[in-house]
């Protein structure tokens, strides 16, 4: 009765929080509008109008615009010659309002607005609604045709609320979809030995599976193609870039800069940039596209492989566990979004898996640990994943290594080699790692860039991390929840709903004592959980202990990707509860939820594509034919011209036959601020026009090593015509650059070299070994045989 009450009070409570706060927030309140004037035009009937800007400001602590509430004028209210108004985006205080009269922008005008509940604030209170009358069934109607038949008049009864409401057109597949899992859990008459899994083969059905995973991931990122993502964009310019530079000058000489977009900008220094990475070699043998999607076929099925290697052998679960640990890693949304819209540097994200593997398995002693994983992070720092890296290392190693040991001597060596295998990487790429520091301690990247202490930005991800899998659920036909990569890791919605149900049940079921021999047993790893907790929500503050340490990431842009760390950690610990709670049909199950995260995981990211046109926003269908032209003519191309249109649509110019390229005079260059407010943009007009007493073109040196002499964005000086030539021309320029920047170099390429060469020694030495050990025993059983058979005749 007790627990009846629980859900009753959970229920009332969301319904009258819906109700109240709606009925609270459509009362008018008065605010205050001052009005920018933005430009005066002449509309369709030919009357001339008036454009202005404001903000709709609000005095009240509770009642304005915030996670909660969208904020609208309350046009009834509103004069006649007020003929518009329309917000920077749905609910916001920023307004731009139309006019039929001319304002006076020095006078503040009185007027009212009215609050909205957020979408995502009524779809979460629902489904409260809605989860709290699945658990009364649950656990108070024992009858299975009357759990059935309440099931789906609870089911009906949440389509007419939301119909009623107007507020969000839910997916009603999907959400069928768990409804029948959930009935699959109740019924127990039905026979499922059809749904057994027998495994003879379980290497062949490991393959299989990956490979599905990687041709999956490549279906739906080439769904559209030629349209792909927009910010490929970006690196698609930089990739041709640097591929004509390496035809000029070899595949290892370094691009310091590149005249191909925004009149010549820093390139090899640029931590985005990722030249000597897999991807980058990859681009050199073949078409940008196809290099990108055999990237992600690659990391996908080393990632499926790594994670389900990680459950096999590190936490010890069972075949079909691992398996389906190994499909909710791969299945997880995060990884295809950022590739979908063109974030290259997390095409290495998969090797994370890879990482956590070679970290706590016992095949390798602790110095072939930290070679291995130093290479990994090499491999993703070049691959412009610096960020990442530092993220990873801080929080899903340590934080796995607080959840599987105890404060004794293995927890310390773990979290010491750990260490070592960060720090040996930054050495490994400390050509990259240096050069990118120092160019990054230079850069104001404006507003957008700075990182302010509001609480609200880790609230917003540690609760996106949790519910956001439930509400894309339930919305596709419009992009009710802006679906885009920063407010979602992508978690499948089954290992969600089960996790919370396995945490729930057990709360409930378990008595004191078993509480008290939980904590006691776990107590250390508790408290290590803690602190890992702790960091993770102080790296986003400017001010917190992390960033004290490190006063360079205060300038640093911390973006909710870094949501990523909580993948493997929070799969991890779903696997493990699901392995002790789950013990009646626990392959029925296995099979359910696998089908079902495929299935959402097709459905939801094909379907995002037609939602939110960032996806498909850049057309590559050029893609070819550059790089065939770039390999036949890559000696003859010149940058002639700088322009006003966007850098992509320069590249067509590598198949024009003039050779004579154009660079853009406003590139796509997030590192200067998402809308370029840090960035000068040259004249347009010939690169060697002079301006000032100096030519047309950025001297990347001015970008790095500016001075007084030699201010931000400079031109070239006139006495250095022959650099700007070789420049122009993506022929090897000697800049004059610090020693250290030489020095580090050499330690990147020598310690490779050795590092590589240690590797391949001990591979080679440990197949011999396995070799000699083989024919030693094959020989050992034929002497036997033989004496066996020797004794038989005698």
């Amino acid at each position: 009765m007790k627990k009846l009450i629980v859900f009753i009070v959970i229920f009332i409570l969301s319904v009258s929080f819906i109700l109240s706060l709606s009925i609270l927030g459509n009362i008018p309140r008065k605010t205050i509008l001052k009005y920018n004037f933005i430009e005066e035009k002449i509309n369709e009937e030919n009357d001339k109008i008036y454009e202005y800007s404001s903000h709709i400001s609000t005095t009240d602590k509770i009642f304005r615009h915030s996670d909660l509430f969208y904020i609208f004028l309350n046009e009834k209210t509103l004069p006649n010659y007020i003929k518009e108004i329309i917000p920077s985006k749905k609910g916001n205080p920023k307004i731009k309002i139309i006019s039929s009269e001319k304002l006076d922008t020095k006078k503040e005008y009185e007027a009212e607005y009215i609050l909205s509940l957020k979408d995502e604030v009524y779809i979460i209170s629902m489904m409260i609604c809605y989860l709290s009358v699945l658990l009364t069934i649950i656990f108070y109607i024992k009858n299975i045709k009357k759990r059935i038949i309440l099931l789906y008049l609870s089911f009906l009864l949440l389509i007419i609320i939301n119909t009623l409401f107007y507020k969000v057109q839910l997916n009603y597949i999907e959400i069928f979809f768990i409804i029948s899992f959930y009935v699959l859990m109740i019924v127990n008459d039905f026979n499922f030995s059809f749904f057994k899994i027998k495994i003879k083969h379980e290497k062949l059905l490991l393959i299989a599976a990956s490979l599905f995973s990687a041709f999956t991931n490549i279906f739906i990122v080439n769904f559209n193609y030629p349209l792909v993502g927009e910010d490929i964009s970006m690196i698609l310019t930089r990739s041709y870039s640097l591929l004509t530079y390496a035809e000029n000058n070899g595949i290892f000489n370094i691009e310091f800069a590149s005249p191909l977009f925004g009149a010549g900008l820093i390139s090899y220094p640029n931590p985005q940039y990722d030249q000597f990475s897999v991807f980058y070699f990859l681009r050199y043998l073949m078409p940008f596209w196809k290099a990108y999607l055999l990237c992600l076929f690659l990391f996908s099925i080393i990632g499926f492989i790594s994670y389900y290697y990680f459950n096999k052998e590190i936490l010890k679960l069972n075949f079909e566990i691992s398996l389906m640990s190994a499909i909710l890693f791969s299945f997880t949304g995060y990884y295809i979004q950022h590739i979908m819209i063109g974030h290259w540097a997390f095409l290495y994200h998969p090797l994370t898996a890879l990482i956590v593997y070679i970290s706590f398995s016992d095949r390798f002693n602790y110095f072939i640990r930290v070679l291995i994983n130093a290479l990994l992070f090499s491999i993703m720092i070049f691959g412009g994943s610096m960020q990442t890296i530092f993220f990873y290392t801080c929080f899903t190693l340590l934080g796995i290594a607080a959840l599987l040991f105890k404060p004794n001597k293995k927890f310390i060596i773990q979290c010491t080699s750990i260490v070592f295998s960060f720090l040996l990487g930054i050495i490994l790429s400390i050509s990259k790692f240096i050069q990118s520091v120092y160019f990054g301690g230079l850069i104001d990247r404006g507003y957008e860039g700075l990182h302010s202490n509001n609480p609200n930005l880790i609230l917003r991800n540690i609760s996106s991390t949790l519910f956001y899998p439930l509400q894309v659920c339930l919305s596709f036909s419009k992009d009710t929840f802006n679906l885009i990569w920063e407010y979602d890791i992508g978690l499948p919605i089954m290992l969600i709903i089960l996790l919370f149900f396995m945490i729930f049940y057990y709360i409930l079921n378990s008595s004191k004592t078993e509480k008290k021999d939980f904590i006691n047993k776990y107590k250390f790893n508790i408290i290590f959980m803690i602190i890992f907790i702790y960091l993770y929500c102080d790296i986003f503050f400017a001010n917190g202990i992390i960033r004290s340490l490190f006063p360079k990431l205060r300038s640093v842009n911390i973006h909710l990707r870094i949501a990523s760390t909580l993948i493997i950690p929070i799969i991890m610990i779903y696997s493990l509860i699901f392995n002790k709670f789950i013990t009646n049909k626990k392959n029925i199950i296995i099979l359910f939820v696998t089908i079902i995260s495929v299935i959402f995981y097709y459905h939801r990211f094909i379907n995002i594509q037609t939602l939110n046109e960032r996806y498909i926003k850049t057309n590559i269908d050029f893609d070819n034919d550059v790089f065939k032209s770039i390999k036949n003519n890559h000696d003859k191309y010149k940058v002639s011209y700088i322009n006003n249109k966007l850098e992509i649509a320069n590249m067509i110019d590598f198949t024009n036959g003039s050779y004579e390229l154009n660079t853009s005079k406003l590139p796509y260059e997030s590192i200067y601020g998402y809308k370029l407010e840090t960035f000068k943009p040259k004249e347009e007009g010939s690169p060697y026009k002079i301006v000032n007493g100096k030519y047309n073109f950025t001297d990347p040196r001015s970008l790095i090593f500016f001075n007084k002499d030699l201010p931000q964005f400079s031109g070239f000086d006139t006495n250095d015509t022959h650099k700007l030539n070789k420049f122009l021309s993506f022929k090897e320029v000697k800049w004059e650059v610090p020693k250290y920047f030489t020095i580090s170099n050499y330690i990147s390429v020598i310690s490779h070299i050795i590092v590589i060469f240690i590797l391949v020694l001990y591979f080679i030495i440990k197949i011999i070994k396995k070799n000699i050990k083989f024919n030693n025993k094959s020989l050992d059983n034929k002497i036997s045989l033989n004496i066996i058979n020797l004794l038989g005749d005698y």
